[in-house]
């Protein structure tokens, strides 16, 4: 379900946190941001058929916003990789935010539209 795709997506939020203020390791973080970024683009790309089969407005406007969040996080992995101290403040501040404004507000529009249709699956890993 959506609801268990966006669970998906605060649980690797907060592995992601606990991984930089725990400083677990270059390794764990790479890994960490590496799915976020294939996760995510998987579940939008749900989400985003979803929206078109239940006939939502405003698909390309809630599309901008994924492919913003998903530049972002690829921006996050370049940084990363060149300077592991620099990134955990951004990125904490960047993902809280962004979950917020996701969940609570852009996908909450949508999500009585598409709640019963089907979703295609993203593989939790």
């Amino acid at each position: 379900s959506i609801d268990e795709q966006h669970k998906h997506l605060v649980s690797l939020i907060n592995r992601m946190f606990e991984a930089l203020s725990q400083k677990k390791g270059k390794e764990e973080v790479l890994y960490v941001i590496e799915e976020m970024s294939r996760y995510a683009r998987c579940h939008f790309l749900a989400e985003e058929l979803l929206m078109e089969k239940a006939g939502c407005p405003d698909i390309a406007e809630h599309r901008l916003f994924h492919d913003a969040f998903s530049s972002k996080v690829d921006d996050f992995l370049f940084k990363y990789k060149q300077d592991e101290e620099a990134l955990s403040a951004e990125v904490t501040i960047f993902l809280t935010n962004w979950l917020n404004e996701h969940l609570s507000s852009t996908d909450h529009k949508y999500l009585k539209n598409v709640k019963n249709l089907d979703l295609p699956d993203c593989n939790v890993s």
